[in-house]
């Protein structure tokens, strides 16, 4: 199976979260190859004229490492056997803004425009010390067939940019800019809580390390103190992103105070806490949620898995929902495929299959826990329900 270079630079750049692009005319969408930044700076640009100066200006078998005007960097080369065609990844920065572009941004856009530039940077990646470079070099090489010359630049005229700093002091330019990456921020934020609401843990990630470009202007980093409060907040927009879910408030409630007593308790905030959150409300979702039942079976549902201790009958869950007996078992077949008697029983099975693995209670006293004070009956659909005794259960389970 041949494999397309393009494809593996494509994904190489993403797992950087990197954008990267095709330019070639008529050079449509190459307006936001910086995220919007030029065509805040100058609405006046003309686009077709830097798309066909980026084609002039990279030579053939040659890959460009080039740095513009506003410390952001690209990598591009023409694509070999594709005319007119430059193959463009980036920006990316290599750390934070050094102090002479920060003085420079102040002298000529005063403090309102610095602030609005410094936002801007919030939302382009950092890429530090990396294997992308590396990486890079080999699949170009791949793709020509040979050793590539590599020229880092940082005087390349399409990057040369200097619009009229008249406009920087417009209220527009210090207000787009912003505006432009809080709405990208914000539509990353949602992608993320709209997958861990569907318990969909591959989406969520994959969202997560998107987002993951966005600094927020550092108040969430260095300090644990800092560090704390990023994971709170995570905490808390994970929390109300699955309530849509139907997923219980007593299940909602146990896996955020968890995180919470993590949090607080923790001597450092490792980047693996995020991931794992992430997964853990996913997990949830997929486990707890009942958002494709009705009204009343989620209610029923919640209610036995609440108090599989107490005397759980279908005549008073039934009368628990102002319907007949007979409305809610056929309606609850309908909807889980199950018999309301045999989800019960299950989820005792559940319960007990925790407790006999938590503590050294008897096989009846679990019974008992569970809302079964026949031992035999209790050993019957433990059987039925798992496979093996309650006894074996728990000897081969104490032993892993």
């Amino acid at each position: 199976m041949r494999v397309d270079p393009l494809q593996i630079l494509t994904k190489l750049a993403a797992v950087q979260n990197i954008p990267t692009r095709r330019v070639t005319p008529p050079f449509e969408g190459l307006e936001e190859f910086d995220y919007g930044l030029r065509r805040s700076l100058d609405p006046q640009f003309d686009w077709q004229e830097f798309g066909q100066l980026l084609l002039d200006c990279t030579p053939e078998n040659t890959l460009l490492l080039v740095e513009g005007t506003f410390e952001l960097h690209f990598a591009l080369f023409r694509i070999p056997d594709e005319k007119n065609t430059v193959f463009l990844i980036g920006p990316w920065t290599v750390g934070p803004r050094t102090p002479s572009a920060r003085k420079w941004v102040r002298r000529y856009l005063g403090e309102a425009g610095e602030a609005a530039v410094q936002e801007y940077y919030n939302g382009v990646k950092i890429l530090e010390a990396s294997d992308f470079y590396g990486a890079l070099r080999v699949v170009v090489d791949t793709m020509f067939g040979c050793t590539v010359p590599v020229q880092e630049l940082k005087e390349f005229l399409p990057f040369q940019f200097h619009p009229d700093t008249r406009y920087f002091h417009e209220p527009e330019f210090q207000k787009e800019i912003p505006v432009t990456m809080l709405e990208q921020r914000y539509e990353s934020e949602n992608r993320i809580l709209d997958a861990v609401a569907r318990g969909d843990e591959e989406a969520a990630i994959e969202a997560m390390h998107q987002h993951s470009r966005f600094t927020y202007g550092g108040r969430f980093e260095g300090t644990l103190y800092q560090q704390k409060n990023k994971m709170i907040v995570l905490n808390t927009l994970l929390r109300k992103a699955i309530e849509p879910s139907k997923v219980h408030p007593y299940y909602i409630d146990a896996i955020s105070s968890k995180y919470s007593r993590i949090i607080e308790e923790a001597n450092e905030v490792p980047n693996e806490m995020m991931w794992q959150m992430t997964r853990d409300y996913c997990a949830y979702v997929r486990r707890y949620s009942l958002k494709e039942y009705s009204p009343a079976v989620q209610k029923v549902m919640n209610y036995v898995n609440l108090n599989v201790a107490e005397p759980l009958t279908l005549k008073s869950l039934a009368a628990m929902c102002f319907i007949s007996p007979s409305y809610l078992s056929a309606l609850f077949k309908q909807e889980t495929g199950s018999t309301l008697i045999d989800y019960i029983n299950t989820q005792r099975v559940n319960r007990a299959a925790q407790l006999l693995v938590q503590n050294n209670h008897t096989i009846a006293a679990v019974a008992e826990e569970v809302g079964i004070l026949d031992v035999n009956y209790f050993t019957k659909i433990f059987k039925k329900t798992l496979g093996v005794t309650p006894t074996r259960y728990r000897r081969e389970h104490k032993e892993k």
